[in-house]
């Protein structure tokens, strides 16, 4: 069996912090839940096998792409595709529940205290900009919340208002 370098405890934390800060949000959340769910299903099945990791989106598969992306998987123990036959980087079976568990969160998105962003709101920093809920980010280096407008798909309801009326006005004449 071959060797495999194993992680070390927060391998991958400070280039998973940089590639989130230049948006690959998406494709590490990916790379985290896969890593969560491979640990789950080798705790539940208690057997190893390599699992391929398979980026069924764009942005995945750009980051699968992108030398640092690759260079974070080398850390966190995963291996490139070993042969023409192989396409998929793999996520060897040497690596145990614990292990993977520890690589997903090295990962996972951090504020500035350096705890997973949770549901806790992270203690702010003056010079990191606020978190937006939502995804909805803000350029702005102030803590004064930002009003954002909210598109409000106010054609559609009465359409549908008049168009349930007017099914009950038919069934109360058919009815009636």
């Amino acid at each position: 069996m071959e060797e495999h370098c194993v992680p070390e405890e927060g391998a991958g934390q400070d280039l998973a912090q940089l590639l989130h800060r230049e948006g690959l949000a998406g494709p590490l959340r990916w790379l985290e839940n896969s890593l969560q769910r491979v640990a789950a299903d080798r705790e539940e099945d208690g057997v190893s096998h390599p699992v391929p990791l398979v980026p069924l989106t764009e942005e995945n598969e750009d980051a699968m792409e992108d030398r640092r992306f690759r260079s974070l998987l080398r850390q966190l123990g995963l291996r490139p595709p070993a042969s023409e036959q192989e396409s998929f980087w793999r996520i060897p079976a040497a690596l145990t529940p614990q292990q993977l568990r520890r690589a997903a969160a090295s990962i996972a998105h951090r504020g500035p205290s350096g705890s997973p962003q949770e549901l806790s709101e992270p203690p702010r920093c003056p010079q990191d900009p606020a978190p937006e809920p939502a995804g909805l980010g803000s350029d702005s280096e102030s803590e004064e919340p930002v009003p954002v407008p909210v598109p409000v798909p106010s054609p559609v309801q009465p359409r549908t208002k008049r168009r349930r009326e007017l099914a009950s006005e038919d069934e109360d004449e058919d009815g009636g």
